[in-house]
């Protein structure tokens, strides 16, 4: 049957912009499941919406399944195969039962013996039949993070199904979902078009809608958007200022986007940018504008659902709304100038870090003395360490400020305007600001030093607090943001190749806690969030392309350091893409002595004396002199060095498998050989298990 292009539109109430990408994508997966699972073959798939629609189109689907193959067992070989290969009354019985023909029959060997099989062959049903039990099955099993009870029956869904299209080719896929029954009538934009609209062919769904004033494809709204917007800002000889998560929402928000200019008063460019920025931006869903210097112009761009036409009032009603938020933030900003931050210090101690782990000011406390421990850590010189401690004594004090309790979104930015303003040091404030960073979903590492470190106590004090009380993260439940945290260690200690040891780091916070009678430190405790802050580091690595079995191998060892550990996977994953066979051979040599040694756990040194093979004598001596300086090389970094020393062990380590018998009878003889053998796996102890290492094609 010819293929034909299949439309589904689920027409509901208006949906939150923050569930929008969750539900596409989910959409998406269980569509692609759905046909797959019901053998339709089709040449694309793509899911579409508005805040009005969620839109499965598939192009050139089967007009009927793929027929299903089943393998079924009959009787055993020996009974229904005859020696010459023919088949015996027993097997032609099994294929008369089961309607299958017997030059489909044939001999397959299970774990309970060799038996005959015969291959059945179903034939597909024609898409049409199909469509309408997989369509609804396909809709009702959307999963929301909120639902409501709508419709007939018990019908849950993330709003209020309001009509539903359901086209194959120019064909009605007639079925009832919620109360609604799947149709060829679509609704066009709210105001621009509200009468129904009649959709002759799936393939004429796009222009249809095109013509009732909705644009249903979100990368074609956004570029819309985007040429709206450049239009307005053109007009204003400035330029808008592009914010992706802004653009992300704006597109969800509108069936047809238009675009308009709005005025504030320049008496408010006294505010902060960034103040003015997050008022448009959050409270609004305004879009800024900037000079080609990058300075803000008293204009905003408001992106409409409907027609420019007549649209004054609205620009009016828009400026009106602006105005009051600014007058706000102004009266803010100039209340909080009435004290410097270093006076809001004390008033930290009426915000609640966390239950049960104090206030933000006896945070701050921890944070100075972690900073001061950082800074020896990284050789801050006695400059840097004075800001940082500046900064961590300052960091918080913006949470009391009138500014941020209203826009908490800046919090950090704040800090770093407000000691600007109080005259401390540049490094100082932008250290403040910094401690945040990298913000979610942005590069934007600390660009200073002390900002650097900072950013790295806070996270690490909210980490280990948090794990002290037993608020660990679970499945996709981190309401701390923990992940995140443990992600922004990682990146900043990598990004400023800072190496420092974990379980020392954790443990001084821990004291300090502890010393503030909140908790009572543990090993276990140490351990956890070192493996959390690995767990992150591995998840890093893995989405950069680094060969799995390198980062198991690494991390197989006992890993205190983020950077270093870096180095050590950095290291073997460019030998495994450039010199594989080589590798190979280093790995091959290791791992024969660790699978001989594996079970070995006795103590003891090795004796020479013991020696009754020259080849058991040679490993001795060759490994004597390379251990020195092979594990001087590891612990310096010279990993490509010390690999090569190794390598020249190989030919005496081959030698010795190929001449001793380690596992002799002869318990001291024996007990000596798997020693020596030990000897050559200890020496990798600190920089990899390399059993684990995977060389393709070795």
């Amino acid at each position: 049957m010819e293929a034909r292009d299949l439309l589904l539109e689920i027409g509901v109430e208006e949906l939150p912009t923050s569930l929008i990408g969750t539900i596409f994508q989910e959409l998406e997966e269980k569509s692609k499941k759905a046909f797959s699972e019901a053998r339709i073959k089709y040449t694309h798939l793509w899911v579409w919406g508005t805040p009005r629609r969620m839109v499965v189109y598939v192009e050139g689907l089967e007009g009927k399944q793929a027929p299903l193959f089943t393998e079924i067992k009959g009787p055993a070989k020996k009974v229904g195969m005859a020696d010459d290969g023919t088949w015996l009354p027993p097997a032609l019985a099994f294929a008369r039962s089961q309607g299958i023909d017997p030059a489909q029959l044939f001999v397959k060997e299970t774990e309970k013996g060799v038996y005959i099989f015969g291959r059945k062959e179903e034939e597909g049903k024609p898409t049409i039949q199909i469509l309408p039990h997989l369509l609804p099955e396909l809709i009702a099993s959307l999963e929301f993070p909120r639902t409501m009870l709508w419709g007939e029956g018990d019908f849950r869904f993330v709003r209020p199904i309001r009509w539903v299209v359901a086209l194959f080719g120019e064909e009605e896929v007639r079925f009832p979902v919620a109360g609604v029954w799947a149709s060829r009538q679509s609704f066009g934009h709210r105001f621009r078009s509200p009468l129904p609209v009649t959709i002759p062919s799936a393939s004429l769904y796009h222009s249809s809608l095109q013509e009732a004033g909705v644009i249903v494809d979100p990368k074609e709204r956004r570029r819309r958007i985007e040429e709206c917007l450049e239009r307005e800002a053109s007009l204003l000889r400035g330029h808008w200022l592009r914010d992706e998560a802004l653009i992300e929402e704006v597109t969800f928000l509108v069936e047809y986007p238009e675009a308009v200019t709005g005025r504030f008063d320049t008496r408010y460019l006294e505010l902060p940018p960034q103040v003015l920025i997050t008022v448009m931006k959050h409270h609004q869903k305004y879009f800024a504008c900037v000079d080609d210097q990058g300075k803000l112009l008293p204009y905003f761009l408001v992106i409409l659902n409907r027609s420019r036409d007549n649209a004054q009032k609205i620009i009016h009603g828009n400026e009106r709304v602006l105005r009051a938020r600014l007058e706000d933030a102004l009266f803010f900003f100039k209340e909080d100038r009435k004290k410097t931050l270093a006076e809001r210090v004390g008033l930290l101690e009426g915000i609640v870090f966390q239950e049960d782990l104090g206030t933000m000011r006896e945070k701050t406390d921890r944070l100075v003395r972690i900073s001061r421990y950082l800074a020896r850590t990284f050789k801050l010189d006695e400059e840097e360490t004075a800001s940082l401690e500046r900064a961590a004594f300052l960091s918080k004090a913006d949470l009391v400020s009138e500014m941020v309790k209203e826009f908490p979104e800046l919090q950090g930015y704040m800090g770093k305007v407000y000691a600007l303003l109080d005259g401390e040091k540049e490094e100082v404030a932008l250290a403040i600001e910094e401690s945040y960073f990298p913000l979610p979903g942005k590069d934007n590492y600390p660009e200073t030093l002390p900002g650097a470190v900072l950013a790295l106590a806070d996270k690490m004090d909210t980490l280990v607090s948090s794990f002290a009380l037993g608020r660990v993260p679970s499945g996709s439940f981190d309401p701390l943001g923990l992940r995140r945290m443990a992600q922004g260690i990682v990146d900043i200690l990598l990004h400023r190749r800072f190496y420092v040891n974990l379980s020392e780091w954790i443990r001084l916070n821990l004291e300090l806690l502890e010393e503030q009678e909140f908790i009572q430190a543990s090993s276990q405790i140490i351990d956890g969030v070192r493996e959390f802050i690995l767990n992150r580091f591995r998840f890093r690595l893995l989405a950069e392309g680094v060969n799995y079995s390198v980062i198991n191998a690494v991390l197989a060892t006992a890993v205190d350091d983020v950077y270093e550990a870096f180095g050590r996977i950095e290291f073997l994953d460019e030998l495994l893409k450039k010199e594989k066979g080589f590798l190979s051979e280093v790995v091959t040599g290791f791992t024969r002595a660790k699978n001989i040694s594996r079970n070995f756990s006795e103590m003891g040194e090795i004796r020479p004396e013991l020696f009754r093979e020259e080849a058991e004598r040679e490993l001795y001596e060759h490994l004597i002199k390379l251990r020195d300086e092979f594990t001087w090389r590891i612990r310096h970094g010279e990993y490509r060095q010390a690999v090569k020393s190794f390598a020249g062990l190989l030919p005496v380590l081959n030698t010795f498998f190929d001449k001793v018998l380690v596992m002799c009878e002869e318990e001291a003889l024996r007990k000596n050989r798997l020693l020596l053998m030990r000897e050559v796996v200890n020496m990798w102890e600190d920089f990899a298990n390399l059993s684990l290492l995977v060389v393709e094609g070795a």
